[in-house]
């Protein structure tokens, strides 16, 4: 049983409190990816529906949907490949097909974001928003931001800065769309983010290196 200290967890990246405690979740993992073990979940995955955003995938779940959907391997079967936990794998499938219909429904953009913000925003402010948009997280965002700005001491942005301010430019756009249309795309997709934040990011677990070390589909030729 895992418990948490509320205490000191309270204000936490919640992606590395996934971190911390997700090789325990992923040995006794019970969700909805139950469904994708069974006959009828196979066939609820259509590859045409999601076929122009599986590459964007991370690489090990790339060779899963591979393995479990085109060649109709068992859980079992991919566990032992990898060296993993059948539990591992449900898990890891489970969080592919959650990116694919995150990655699916992202609303779009005429134009690249910056264009679009660069008469309403400063450009720290754009590229705040494009790296929450591109990796949904804020403890990376901030890692770039701190990179690219070569923020230090009191300056250096973290995961609670970013927060702050991404929530911060969501409402000035919510505000500046009434009277300036071209903004409703961006706030709408900065709003989807916000809804979904780390969906992009993945979990890296020592017990799983093997896996990032084979790659099934090289394997395989």
């Amino acid at each position: 049983m895992i418990t948490l200290n509320r205490t000191n967890d309270r204000n936490m990246d919640p992606f590395e409190l996934q971190n911390r405690f997700s090789e325990g979740l992923e040995d006794g993992y019970e969700d909805d990816s139950q469904m994708l073990s069974s006959n009828s979940g196979r066939n609820l995955f259509k590859f045409e529906d999601f076929s122009p955003f599986i590459e964007k995938l991370p690489r090990r779940e790339i060779d899963l949907i591979e393995m479990y959907y085109r060649e109709d391997k068992k859980q079992k079967e991919i566990a032992e490949f990898f060296g993993v936990t059948q539990g591992a794998i449900s898990h890891r499938l489970s969080r592919a097909i959650k990116r694919l219909e995150f990655l699916k429904k992202m609303p779009k953009l005429n134009e690249e974001l910056k264009y679009i913000l660069k008469n309403f925003f400063e450009p720290f402010e754009i590229d705040l928003l494009n790296f929450m948009i591109e990796t949904t997280c804020q403890s990376k965002t901030a890692e770039l931001l701190n990179k690219k700005y070569k923020f230090q001491g009191k300056n250096v942005m973290t995961q609670i800065k970013v927060r702050h301010k991404f929530d911060r430019y969501i409402d000035k756009m919510k505000k500046l769309k009434r009277t300036h249309k071209e903004l409703r795309d961006c706030h709408k997709l900065a709003q989807y983010i916000k809804a979904n934040l780390y969906m992009l990011h993945e979990v890296i677990l020592p017990h799983f290196d093997k896996g990032y070390k084979v790659s099934y589909t090289k394997r395989k030729t």
